[in-house]
């Protein structure tokens, strides 16, 4: 009999002991800081901002490891902002990067105004004119059906990072298809009268724009205002790619 009730305390106690263990670790793993961090553009999302970094501060007392996306999300207006990184530090730290949603692109809607886009694509609203609330300029006006999209996307970052800005210079973009020859081209229309042309876009598109971006810096102030530059592909399995200024309107 007294064998049966050791066991019986021997079980409890080490129930006890597990209980107290998941307790402590649940203890160790609640999170006590929250530090948030703001990459802006414009003064547009501040608010939000405030509003987003007090709603996180609301996960204080959380268990660290069972934090997931969604719960740092659901905080965040994903209308103006978005959360670019969330890092956990054990045992007790969550480190938040909100980001300003970035407007960069507009295309018309068939029912009327425009359809805005940030730098990464993602949907912003409609509204009846093509203006960027932040600084009261046109975004980049984009003629593509959906599947066209991610392409203007790769073109217009490669566009950034060699001529070192994109909006203050690309007034529009346009996708085009030749039925007859089967090609198709991309076309970006600079607000200095220059068109910059690249066929076959979905093939080496950072490429083909840094070898428009080294076109244009050969031409003279007044090139650079009509024309084209042409961009293409040669033949062979690596074919070298070539830009050629086009002077004719």
């Amino acid at each position: 009999m007294n064998i049966h009730i050791r066991k019986i305390v021997s079980v409890i106690l080490t129930l006890l002991f597990c209980v107290a263990v998941i307790i402590g670790v649940g203890v160790m793993l609640s999170v006590r800081n929250v530090n948030v961090e703001y990459v802006y553009h414009s003064s547009r999302g501040d608010q939000a901002f405030e509003r987003a970094k007090e709603e996180l501060q609301s996960l204080k007392g959380y268990n660290l490891a069972l934090i997931g996306d969604e719960d740092v999300s659901s905080r965040v207006d994903g209308a103006l902002l978005v959360v670019q990184s969330c890092e956990k530090v054990f045992p007790c730290t969550l480190n938040v990067v909100i980001r300003e949603r970035q407007e960069r692109y507009a295309a018309a809607n068939p029912a009327g105004g425009y359809d805005m886009y940030d730098s990464e694509g993602g949907y912003m609203g409609t509204r009846a004119e093509n203006i960027n609330p932040s600084d009261s300029s046109p975004n980049i006006l984009v003629s593509a059906d959906d599947g066209g999209f991610p392409s203007v996307i790769a073109a217009c970052n490669a566009f950034e990072q060699c001529f070192g800005s994109v909006r203050n210079m690309v007034g529009a973009v346009v996708l085009n298809y030749d039925k007859i020859t089967d090609t198709r081209s991309m076309t970006l229309s600079l607000y200095r009268g220059l068109d910059i042309v690249i066929f076959d876009y979905d093939d080496r598109i950072g490429e083909k724009v840094a070898a428009a971006a080294e076109c244009f810096s050969d031409l003279t102030e007044s090139q650079k205002m009509r024309g084209s530059i042409n961009v293409v592909a040669g033949g062979g399995a690596r074919p070298d790619i070539s830009s050629v200024y086009n002077p004719l309107i």
